[in-house]
């Protein structure tokens, strides 16, 4: 089977089973519905800095991130698949497939989520074309670090509190490019005016996505 079949297979096999199982969604849902409305009930969020409005929506997703991202690889263990798909299909493959999987389900729960956030507590987004490249950039890093660490913790026995040790440390330096970009984008300011920063999500997602690809392997057949 070639990479490229190999590759499409392996999302198009997760897609299915998340359809089905639901599981994901609906733990992301209910986890996102609740948080949005604990911190809309209990803090007035037009009163609050800007700083602090720009990161709530990305705290929401960092922890929701925790409590789903990994599934793609922990159910490949639960189902008894994960020594099958290691002998058919190559680790590239594999790590291609799984990556553009969670892509998706990272740009649909953050559409979903930014929208609901910015609507609910009436936050108007002041430079749209500003916001759309920083949630680019947040979902590529959501996502590959994610895919990584997924393939990690799959055969750990307490496989969820392990990921969410690990990934914190990796995602906290891009929760704090994200928010305080999120809140210049908010204010309507110049994306050229936080070009360096900018920079340094473009950087961190491309190390992120190339130490993925190359430590992929070791985690996939050791």
């Amino acid at each position: 089977m070639s990479f490229i079949k190999s590759a499409v297979a392996v999302f198009r096999k997760d897609v299915q089973s998340e359809l089905r199982s639901r599981y994901a969604i609906n733990t992301v849902l209910a986890f996102v519905a609740s948080s949005l409305m604990i911190v809309l009930f209990s803090v007035r969020i037009m009163e609050l800095p800007p700083a602090a409005r720009g990161a709530i929506g990305w705290i929401v997703l960092l922890f929701a991130a925790m409590a789903s991202l990994s599934r793609s690889f922990v159910m490949e263990t639960d189902k008894g698949t994960f020594d099958l798909l290691r002998l058919n299909v190559s680790g590239l493959a594999v790590f291609t497939g799984k990556l553009f999987y969670n892509l998706l389900f990272t740009a649909l729960v953050t559409i979903a989520v930014m929208s609901a956030y910015w609507f609910l507590s009436g936050i108007e987004v002041g430079n749209p074309l500003f916001m759309a490249i920083i949630l680019f950039f947040g979902i590529t890093g959501f996502s590959s670090i994610s895919t990584l660490l997924g393939a990690v913790v799959a055969q750990a026995t307490r496989k969820g509190s392990i990921f969410a040790v690990i990934a914190l440390p990796l995602l906290l330096p891009l929760i704090l490019l994200l928010s305080g970009t999120t809140t210049a984008a908010m204010q309507g300011e110049s994306a050229g005016e936080y070009l360096s920063e900018i920079l340094a999500l473009f950087s961190f997602c491309g190390v992120t996505l190339t130490m993925s690809v190359l430590l992929f392997d070791y985690t996939w057949y050791e």
